[in-house]
């Protein structure tokens, strides 16, 4: 095992030090981009709560909540359009079938 790394030439502990370094930075690149896209998708819901007259919620419990029933609330507008979407075109390939 001792043989599988030996550090003890510095070229190969440059090379070890360089892949940390890139894979640190790597990682601290994607947390930035997971809270710069949080703190967006964050305000973009004020925002919306603003345009919709409702309130902005003051702890997290709340916002959790609001959350939840908003996005209960448009998953239901979406089956409820999606199925008059279907039945109309049901009914379409149906008339066009029997008045044929």
């Amino acid at each position: 095992m001792e043989g599988l790394i030996d550090l003890s030439n510095p070229v190969y502990l440059g090379i070890c030090v360089i892949l940390l370094i890139l894979l640190v930075f790597a990682v601290v690149k994607k947390i930035i981009k997971l809270v710069i896209t949080a703190g967006a998708i964050l305000f973009i819901y004020v925002i919306y709560l603003m345009y919709t007259e409702q309130d902005i919620p003051e702890d997290i419990d709340t916002l959790r909540d609001s959350v939840s029933k908003t996005v209960e609330k448009s998953i239901d507008e979406v089956k409820e359009s999606t199925r008059k979407v279907v039945e109309d075109k049901v009914e379409e390939k149906i008339d066009e079938l029997l008045g044929n």
